[in-house]
């Protein structure tokens, strides 16, 4: 763990909604499955789902964010190392899927292919799994007007500005990956002043240690269109659907994908 992924451990407690789940982002997910009563798997190690089920195994590839943000194990929950790709778990053993912005950490289709595949192998028949989505927009929007957004304090948080950006800095192909070092770069050509950017926005200074955090760093995320999500799901679930996961700011482009009826 040597990039973006080490230092985002360290900041955990800077990001906010809409790149850590907003608390509109649970009640959704506890909708769509029975968070008290399943045995439950979790990509990633996301602290807001971690004391959901009545077993939970969490999987993340990296030591360093289980040791920053995994709440501790104990005789219904553990934290493991694994890979997505082959998950550390006997075929339908698990209730239950969840994931924050999961596929976006993977680089491309085939990765999510492989993913997606795993989750429906661990899923029980009746099983269901929810993640929620960073998808891009349709329409680009131009970054002079993120700018004036943000000069004219309607920017509520960096979080809201980094995923703005994405959503207009993103290709529009297949695999819509975009280096996290391209987000820094945008935000120094926009805003070479940034004392004066802060003033405007009305952040705090403390802000920085998530920016920074993407340069030099050789990560891609990945902004989904809702189309081909629902299309690459499909391929291993019989029920596939987009969710609302709030009201909270940008949560119209984060959407649950709840899947059902593993295909095996």
């Amino acid at each position: 763990m040597s990039d973006l992924w080490t230092i985002i451990s360290r900041t955990w407690d800077v990001l906010s909604p809409p790149l850590r789940p907003h608390q509109d982002v649970v009640r959704s997910i506890e909708r769509e499955i029975d968070t008290a009563n399943s045995d439950m798997l979790l990509l990633g190690v996301t602290p807001e789902f971690a004391r959901w089920g009545k077993d939970m195994t969490a999987v993340d590839a990296m030591p360093n964010m289980i040791g920053a943000l995994w709440i501790g194990d104990d005789e219904t929950r553990r934290a493991v190392v694994g890979d997505w790709t082959a998950l550390p778990l006997e075929d339908n053993s698990c209730d239950a899927a969840v994931g924050d912005g999961s596929l976006s950490a993977l680089p491309n289709h085939a990765v999510r292919d492989k993913v997606l595949g795993e989750v429906a192998r661990v899923l029980r028949p009746g099983g269901r799994a929810v993640i929620r989505l960073f998808s891009r927009r349709e329409a680009t929007e131009p970054l002079e007007t993120i700018r004036s957004d943000v000069m004219a304090g309607r920017m509520p948080t960096v979080s809201d500005l980094v995923m703005r950006l994405a959503y207009a800095l993103v290709p529009h192909d297949r695999d819509a990956t975009l280096k996290m070092s391209v987000i820094l770069e945008a935000i120094d050509a926009m805003f070479p002043d940034r004392d004066e950017l802060l003033a405007a926005a009305g952040w705090d200074r403390n802000v920085f240690s998530l920016i920074e955090t993407y340069r030099g760093s050789e990560t891609v995320c990945t902004w989904l269109d809702e189309k081909n999500a629902l299309e690459e799901a499909a391929r291993h679930f019989g029920e596939v659907k987009l969710a609302s996961s709030g009201g909270y700011s940008q949560a119209e482009c984060c959407p649950l994908l709840v899947v059902a009826k593993p295909l095996k």
